[in-house]
């Protein structure tokens, strides 16, 4: 086991803080950083220290011995290195300690947070050994500044497929498959490889990792999740300190992985570089759709010209048929008719082509989407049955039933399943065994819930239901798809087309006859969504990505809470999806909306009666952790201005009293 830690503070670096004082003393989360790596230190059995100073040594030094007092630290046995090249390569500041690293050391740097269990993992290894061990984390997606990062590449050991080695090291490696989290278990194997580096040139400690990683001396140990972060410029301080504040001291993390670099990368930096020279200004979207999607679903959209009317199209219509069956909850008889238009061209189709002549439908209705069914009955002259219940609330089941024990006439039903203007999940389970006693067709919009709540059309008695690509699949919008369940198909057989374009019949022939769309299909949109299927997939599914939505939606109701938002609803059957949330009284919509803006956060203004006082938060999409915490660190910094400013003019107005 290893006891003995060096940390390196010699360096000025960028200022975090106050100019004159050194970075590690720069409280961060109410505690200088050098504290609290000390503290982590003791609490993993560490018993002796190395503290490399330089700028401002005499300063640092007597404010950490004046910390260790007051912490009762005394159980740590401190001695202090001076390295006065501390303006020079930070190599210099290992080999000043040389005299320390007599067996293997654990090696970090004082301007860094890192989950104490991280640490507590890595002190287990045996003290003797002649590989230094590099912390890598290899979820890319949570770095908080990619570019400022170390950059890593890996290879399985040649003895050990298992065992990781570091291959290289270096923040312009133009291929990595993770980055540094700047902590190590050094052997006393890269003091020497410093040493010979020394001879020529003033070495950085990243230059004798490579030296050792090319001599086969560095291994690599996955972090699996845990949280890091340095702490090298005032931005990064903020995103420590908001790390601190959402998942405590002990930054514990539940590990859930973002989405990771893929080859779609290089194909993402082309495009991104084309839109450089675009004058449009770059967004991170919680809005309830489209969403901020993958670089592998971005590449997608580039590929050779199509024709949608060659068998190797139609292959990709067949592989959508059965990526998607498994996301309804389908069996292999269910149709899955794919369309070009949004979830409301799904709507449309769905509500126009399955009425009877002469019967009714019925809509139950809580918010805008549910009555946007309505607008859509209505304009096509449609029997309609309108069973509304204010916005927020649940249906009521029993209503539902004494409906339609009312009215025979009634042949079809629709309703939403995530009612996205107020975020909540309705009873679809529940009305779909009532309308199968009734011999009702349901039809139920999942265009915001596919793929994160709960819904399998088969248990629901669900016989049409339709959703889109651009919301909880993550894909691009323009495209939607109905499942349509092999009971449907006898009953509308005889019902005339209401519409051209959006005929479902006609759909279903093309697409049992030829694989096909009958009009031409948006093919980049199609290639995207079947990419966005394979990483839904790849990641775990509906499961995983539910739990994914519905950690990042308790964080946010946490956080948004805490700084005075107020929940729209209190059901018990909120979405994971979004959160919809009262402004606090000092800020109003129009003016939050702006200041993220400004900050390059879309949100969303709420519909209806609610867009004056509420908005919405959607936490949809390839959205990696360090994004989520970055938004909510913004939403903070925002309210709090607001509120100082609102304080200052109190002040002033009481002044000239």
């Amino acid at each position: 086991m290893i006891r003995h830690a060096l940390i390196l503070a010699a360096g000025r670096g960028r200022p975090v803080a106050d100019p004159e004082t050194p970075n590690c003393l720069s409280t961060v989360g109410g505690i200088p950083l050098v504290l609290r790596t000390l503290r982590v230190l003791a609490r993993a059995g560490i018993q002796q220290v190395g503290i490399v100073v330089g700028w401002k040594a005499s300063e640092l030094r007597l404010r950490v011995e004046e910390l260790v007092a007051s912490e009762r630290l005394s159980l740590l046995d401190l001695t202090f290195y001076e390295n006065p090249a501390w303006d020079r390569p930070n190599g210099l500041s290992v080999l000043a300690a040389r005299s320390f690293v007599r067996e293997r050391t654990l090696l970090v740097m004082a301007d860094q947070i890192t989950a104490p269990h991280l640490v507590g993992d890595m002190v287990k290894v045996p003290a003797s050994g002649a590989t230094t061990i590099l912390a890598v984390d290899r979820d890319l997606s949570r770095v908080f500044d990619f570019d400022d990062a170390t950059k890593v590449r890996l290879a399985p050991a040649k003895d050990n497929k298992a065992l990781l080695h570091v291959s290289a090291i270096g923040k312009n490696l133009d291929t990595h498959d993770a980055v540094s989290a700047g902590l190590f278990v050094m052997s006393p194997s890269l003091i020497a490889c410093l040493d010979t580096l020394a001879a020529a040139s003033e070495p950085s400690l990243t230059e004798g990792v490579a030296e050792a990683a090319r001599r086969g001396l560095v291994e690599a140990y996955d972090v699996g999740g845990a949280l890091w972060q340095d702490v090298d410029s005032a931005e990064m301080r903020q995103h420590a300190e908001w790390l601190l504040r959402v998942y405590g001291d002990d930054l514990h993390h539940p590990d859930v992985r973002g989405t990771v670099r893929a080859t779609g990368m290089d194909t993402l930096a082309l495009i991104e570089r084309l839109l450089a020279e675009k004058d449009a200004p770059r967004y991170t979207l919680f809005n309830p759709g489209p969403v901020m999607t993958s670089a592998r679903v971005k590449a997608a959209l580039v590929h050779y010209d199509t024709c949608h009317r060659d068998e190797d199209y139609s292959g990709v219509m067949r592989r959508l048929q059965e990526k998607l069956r498994p996301v309804f909850g389908a069996s292999p008889e269910h149709e899955m008719i794919l369309v070009t238009g949004s979830g409301t061209a799904a709507m449309e189709m769905s509500v126009t082509s399955v009425v009877p002549p002469g019967k009714k439908i019925l809509i139950i209705e809580n918010g805008a989407f549910g009555e946007r069914l309505a607008e859509i009955a209505q304009i096509h002259h449609l029997p309609m049955v309108r069973l509304s219940f204010p916005w927020g609330s649940l249906p009521d089941p029993a209503a539902v039933a004494a409906t339609l024990a009312r009215d025979p006439d009634i042949a079809v039903a629709a309703m939403i399943h995530h009612e996205t203007s107020v975020g909540v999940v309705n009873p679809v389970g529940a009305v779909g065994r009532l309308c199968r006693q009734a011999g009702v067709i349901l039809v139920v919009d999942a265009v915001s819930s596919l793929g994160v709540e709960d819904l399998d059309v088969e248990r629901d008695c669900v016989d049409i239901c339709y959703s889109s690509a651009n919301k909880c699949l993550h894909s691009c919008s323009g495209v939607s798809f109905l499942c349509v369940a092999p009971v449907v198909w006898p009953r509308i057989e005889e019902i005339p087309p209401r519409v051209y374009y959006l005929d479902l019949r006609r759909y279903r022939r093309y697409l049992t006859e030829l694989a096909q769309t009958p009009f031409t299909p948006a093919v980049s949109s199609f290639f995207a969504l079947e990419t966005a299927l394979d990483e839904f997939f790849e990641q775990g599914g509906g499961p995983a990505r539910r739990a994914t939505y519905r950690r990042r939606n308790l964080l946010i109701r946490r956080v948004l809470t805490d700084l005075g938002f107020q929940s729209f609803t209190n059901t018990g059957r909120e979405s994971h999806t979004i959160s919809t949330m009262r402004v606090p009284p000092e800020i109003s919509v129009d003016d939050l909306y702006a200041r993220m803006k400004a900050r390059g956060f879309i949100i969303y203004r709420c519909k209806g009666a609610l867009s004056r006082h509420y908005i919405q938060i959607a936490n949809m999409g390839d959205l990696p952790d360090a994004t989520v915490d970055a938004f909510l660190g913004a939403m903070a910094d925002v309210v709090s201005a607001v509120r100082e400013a609102a304080r200052a003019k109190e002040r002033g107005r009481l002044r000239s009293l």
